[in-house]
């Protein structure tokens, strides 16, 4: 069984990549159609200006119900007014196939509408089928901008450029791909939270998602979204306890059914 979910993984990589295996842009945005341009500095560097306090993030997607295709990521963020910081590592697969990435973020609230940031990352691929072992270095250029109070629009450069410094004995050009994403976030109400964007990328013209986040009670969230091309539905909930945050997604697949993330966060 073991070896079947390794050879699938090695000839459906590209289309596994093609979602990022490695960037969980937090379970709430997942659970709001996977919106992370403005929602989560694990996408837009530039978001961790915007942070209210530090925080520290543990996140795990499971695909479709098979444990070799999940993902597991931990967080920290700590804004500051002179350079916010944040770190992060992720890693996708199973003993036998794993992807794994690093991560450092940098921010700068330029003034009260502009803020930039920079992320860079050091990825590899682990598989007994390859004599070598693929590494690459890559970053993230984002950019925030505010024209109105409860409106944000950001735009995204991920992974452009990116350097190999270890290439392996097969053809893995897709292990790291750009993409070029452009989104919005507005604060309809008080307790209602519209987001979307677009992406173009390696593989796609043009694809996108949108979202919402309703709060029901002080504390208790509702969120829904949709992911394009192919067409996958999302929804979550989410919870807040003194320093805690807790949050719970899914998102359907017609064909291959239900994939579950939980993520907890704790803020000081």
């Amino acid at each position: 069984m073991k070896r079947l979910i390794l050879f699938l993984l090695l000839e459906i990589s590209p289309c596994l990549q093609a979602v990022n295996n490695l960037r969980l842009p937090g379970i709430r945005c997942l659970g709001m159609g996977e919106c992370g341009v403005t929602q989560s500095f694990l996408f837009n560097p530039a978001v961790i200006n915007r942070l209210d306090d530090k925080s520290i993030d543990i996140n795990y997607f499971n695909r479709y119900g098979l444990k070799e295709l999940g993902t597991v990521g931990m967080a920290l963020a700590y804004p500051n007014k002179l350079l916010s910081l944040g770190v992060d590592i992720s890693s996708f697969g199973y003993d036998q196939y794993r992807e794994s990435r690093f991560r450092l973020s940098l921010g700068k609230q330029l003034d009260e509408r502009w803020s930039l940031g920079l992320g860079i990352h050091y990825s590899i691929l682990q598989t007994v089928l390859m004599n070598k072992q693929p590494q690459y270095l890559s970053t993230d250029i984002g950019i925030l901008f505010s024209p109105v109070e409860k409106l944000l629009i950001g735009m995204l450069i991920m992974d452009c450029p990116s350097v190999p410094i270890q290439k392996s004995d097969i053809d893995i050009e897709d292990f790291t791909g750009y993409s070029l994403q452009i989104g919005f976030q507005w604060e309809v109400i008080n307790s209602m939270l519209i987001v979307a964007h677009v992406e173009t990328n390696k593989r796609t013209v043009l694809t996108g998602s949108a979202g919402v986040e309703y709060r029901l009670y002080n504390h208790f969230y509702v969120r829904a979204g949709v992911k394009a091309t192919p067409l996958l539905p999302t929804f979550g909930v989410g919870y807040n306890f003194l320093c805690f945050t807790a949050d719970v997604a899914a998102l359907y697949h017609p064909v291959l059914g239900i994939s579950t993330g939980i993520g907890l966060k704790y803020s000081f």
